[in-house]
């Protein structure tokens, strides 16, 4: 690359990554204002990895005695519109009144999701379906490996937030583009 064009990439590149980095310090529009306890981002997991969780955690739910009760969240976006008490509770009521037929809709796609795995898995080889299950499996040690991984992690942290211990604050220098 010629040297003209090295700074002509820059001068461009240079505002881009400024926008991108004040953009990620906004919060999106319509974020709920009033949140209790900031929560740590996660990724959303996918259908089967879902499932897995669900098999994993409901004999530990049954046991604990707990019920699957529909949560008490607002839709997306709504947390910042001010709503009044009432109108929570009438979506609370709205979200209620919906949820059962929701579970089944949900229902019968798991069961139509595991149909089409069963008729995929039909199209392969033995080796391949041995291959398959492999892959499964090694996913699944994975799986496990990091959920184990973020409880300790979670527990460390636990640990070191005691109010008479904060360490205090570590100076950061600013970042630089060369």
């Amino acid at each position: 690359m010629t040297t003209p064009s090295r700074k002509a990439v820059a001068l461009a590149a240079g505002p881009a990554l400024l926008t991108f980095a004040m953009a990620a310090l906004i919060p999106p529009i319509g974020a709920q204002e009033a949140r209790t306890k900031p929560s740590p981002a996660k990724a959303k997991p996918s259908a089967s990895a879902r499932k897995a969780a669900e098999d994993d955690e409901a004999p530990k739910a049954k046991a604990k005695g707990k019920s699957a009760r529909p949560s008490r969240r607002l839709p997306t976006y709504y947390g910042g519109l001010n709503l009044t008490d009432e109108q929570k509770e009438s979506i609370y009521e709205i979200e209620a009144k919906y949820q059962p037929e929701i579970q089944d809709l949900e229902k019968q796609a798991d069961a139509l999701r595991e149909r089409l795995a069963s008729e995929c898995e039909g199209v392969l080889t033995a080796a391949q379906k041995r291959a398959l299950a492999d892959t499964r499996q090694s996913a699944s040690e994975r799986r496990k490996a990091a959920a184990a991984k973020r409880k300790s992690e979670t527990e460390a942290e636990e640990l070191e937030e005691k109010p008479e211990e904060k360490a205090e604050p570590v100076a950061r220098k600013p970042a630089t583009i060369d």
